[in-house]
């Protein structure tokens, strides 16, 4: 019997009302059969992805998410999670104290811990702790990443730097490039990515400068994704912390004082963000990838289950 459900809609990763990348939040009622989750996020969010919040019913974490995309069912949203725990904000669904709340949460990737920076009983931040990096030896093709970027083979060996296959979540080929402006001058043919991410056996695409908009920030990233259904990603927070490994790896920052780097994103898009990435190592080796965002609500109300 269909019933109404609460949603809202927040822009992710930014302090800026349709800024950063969006995400709708559904807060769901104890049981929806896949099918109806499917419907609901085709429908409210067929570009990007839509967080289905359940009640937890084990002690082993204190709630349970389900991320789906306009096409499917997908593991994990770092951006739809965000979205979700500023969701929860006066919902009674969270004991949240100040100034900060630990809470683990159950999705497809298994249970992991989520950090909430909380004053006067609202969410200021959320922290999400991804996987470990995972590094891939692959056999990069310099030609056909220019070709499929739209820029010469120059632009991407000017840098000095190795192109890279790493994940802390999904698997993306990271590409170093000089400038914002060789960054403005790509012109993907998402076609041929797709192909080339589907034969590597990868999700996605970053590029990324330390050229920054902000004197603040770390580097600027572009984040392209065709191959799970997404040309170009506003804001990625996993891909964010993918980078984040990157630099670390080629010692673009400083670990011997490192507390967290803010990874740019969505400026040419009109969609600016960032994201924080803080990463943990021991004896040069990383041990714990953590990041973090702010969301913006700009949408509320009730939807009718299908």
């Amino acid at each position: 019997m269909p019933g109404w459900i609460k949603v809202k809609k927040y822009s992710t990763f930014t302090a800026l009302p349709y800024g950063g990348n969006p995400a709708w939040v559904v807060l769901a009622p104890e049981e929806m059969t896949d099918q109806e989750m499917l419907t609901l996020a085709s429908d409210l969010n067929p570009a990007s992805d839509t967080a289905f919040v359940f009640p937890e019913t084990t002690a082993e974490a204190d709630i349970s998410l389900r991320f789906f995309s306009g096409k499917n069912e997908i593991n994990f949203s770092s951006h739809a999670a965000i979205a979700t725990y500023f969701a929860l904000s006066g919902e009674g669904l969270l004991a949240l104290k100040d100034p900060e709340t630990m809470v683990k949460q159950r999705t497809k990737t298994g249970i992991n811990s989520v950090e909430l920076r909380v004053e006067g009983e609202k969410i200021k931040r959320a922290t999400i702790t991804l996987a470990k990096p995972t590094y891939l030896d692959l056999d990069v093709n310099t030609a056909m990443v220019s070709k499929f970027l739209g820029i010469s083979a120059e632009d991407i060996s000017a840098t000095g730097l190795p192109m890279d296959v790493i994940s802390t979540g999904f698997f993306d080929l990271v590409i170093p490039l000089r400038s914002l402006k060789d960054m403005r001058n790509i012109k993907p043919n998402f076609s041929l990515m797709d192909s080339y991410c589907v034969r590597l056996g990868i999700s996605g695409v970053i590029v990324f400068c330390l050229q920054k908009f902000d004197v603040e920030s770390t580097a600027f990233m572009r984040h392209f994704a065709p191959s799970i259904g997404i040309n170009e990603n506003p804001i990625s927070g996993l891909a964010a912390g993918t980078l984040g490994c990157y630099l670390l790896k080629h010692k673009l920052v400083d670990d011997t004082n490192f507390s967290r780097m803010i990874i740019e994103q969505g400026h040419l898009q009109q969609k600016q963000g960032k994201v924080y990435v803080h990463i943990e190592m021991t004896r040069g080796q990383i041990y714990r990838v953590k990041i973090g965002g702010n969301a913006v609500l700009t949408f509320t109300g009730y939807i009718i289950t299908p």
